[in-house]
């Protein structure tokens, strides 16, 4: 959530989680839109990093608008995307990673039709992927990408059998 403050030189309040702030840095760019019109883009660029985390474990980053507009009003909510580094990733779909008994796992193909339970260590996840941090990189293994919770339930129930 963000909060507009100070119509005269208006400035964007965006409230950040702790465990991304290690993505931000003065001078970063970002884009703001309100929840009514999200095509309307506002370029914004970070000014200030709180360094006061709150009981949610949050803090503040102040923006400042590269355009004024005079129809932005104080306490007025909007959404952002951040403009962050980029890093090369191994990612596979969401659906691809299943939870059990407190850990993550993928189906890895060992043979036609023989898959194999692998736990994996996960990282981010944004717009529906999911970062694999402990699969070999450019390995050329076969991976299930749907179907990855029904082969969880057959695995489970035969095991269970």
């Amino acid at each position: 959530m963000f909060e507009l403050v100070n119509p005269t030189d208006i400035h964007l309040a965006l409230t950040v989680f702790e465990k991304d702030l290690d993505k931000l840095y003065i001078g970063q760019k970002l884009n703001a839109y309100t929840n009514h019109h999200s095509g309307k883009i506002y370029r914004c660029e970070i000014i200030l990093i709180s360094q006061d985390l709150s009981a949610d474990r949050s803090l503040e980053v102040h923006c400042h608008f590269e355009d004024y507009d005079k129809t932005l009003i104080p306490g007025m909510f909007m959404n952002a995307d951040i403009q962050i580094k980029t890093n090369d990733a191994f990612v596979l779909p969401e659906d691809a990673v299943v939870t059990f008994e407190n850990k993550q796992y993928v189906f890895v193909e060992k043979a036609t039709g023989n898959f194999e339970m692998t736990e994996v260590t996960t990282g981010n996840s944004e717009k529906g992927f999911i970062e694999i941090l402990s699969l070999q990189k450019g390995a050329t293994q076969k991976i299930v990408i749907k179907g990855a919770y029904t082969l969880l339930m057959a695995f489970k129930n035969k095991s269970d059998a």
